[in-house]
């Protein structure tokens, strides 16, 4: 029990430190990084007001995406580089949430926040735990190899239930895409 606990709180720490390395990113930036990024959410906000705008072509974009990180982080999670892959993903969330409270308060004001909570909060309360729920099942798996030392001992003792659990992992961020193709449109939308 006490190492999930060591667990969650390395990942909050990874999480944590690399928002703040975005958010430093952002504002090292200065004055040309925000003229390009108010051009980004002008083009932004005229996509989303387009009666045109194909959030069934997007959906499928966004699902092809996940799916291909989500099997990626676990297929290296099964190796050497499991643990850089989990905290480069985490690392790479916090990054992301980072410049966007940036980017938003830069370019919205005090309303950034809101373009912040619009736009990456939803998505990411699905999305961080199966990344985390991802990673971790993968690290039983190579810690199991690795003692065991036997693929076919493996596959008859735990593969059927991994490949389970992996499938309703990635029902898991169903959800998530959802609300980041068809939810965070129309908040952004309705707000900006």
């Amino acid at each position: 029990m006490e190492k999930k606990g060591r667990f969650v709180q390395t990942a909050v720490v990874v999480f944590a430190g690399f928002l703040i390395v975005g958010t430093i990113a952002v504002n090292l930036s200065g004055k040309h990084g925000q003229d390009g990024w108010k051009l980004f959410f002008n083009q932004l906000g005229e996509a989303l007001k387009q009666e045109g705008f194909a959030r069934e072509r997007y959906f499928f974009y966004v699902l092809r995406l996940r799916l291909m990180e989500s099997g990626i982080l676990w297929l290296l999670s099964m190796t050497a580089f499991g643990a850089v892959s989990l905290w480069g993903a985490l690392g790479w969330l916090g990054f992301t949430c980072g410049v966007r409270i940036s980017l938003g308060t830069m370019v919205f004001g005090k309303r950034g926040i809101l373009y912040f909570l619009c736009s990456i909060l939803p998505q990411a309360v699905f999305y961080i735990p199966a990344i985390l729920i991802l990673g971790i099942r993968g690290f039983q798996v190579y810690a199991f190899m690795r003692k065991q030392r036997s693929f076919g001992q493996y596959r008859r003792i735990r593969m059927g239930r991994d490949l389970l659990l992996f499938v309703i992992l990635l029902l898991c961020l169903l959800p998530g895409i959802i609300c980041e193709c068809y939810i965070n449109p129309l908040l952004l939308k309705a707000y900006f």
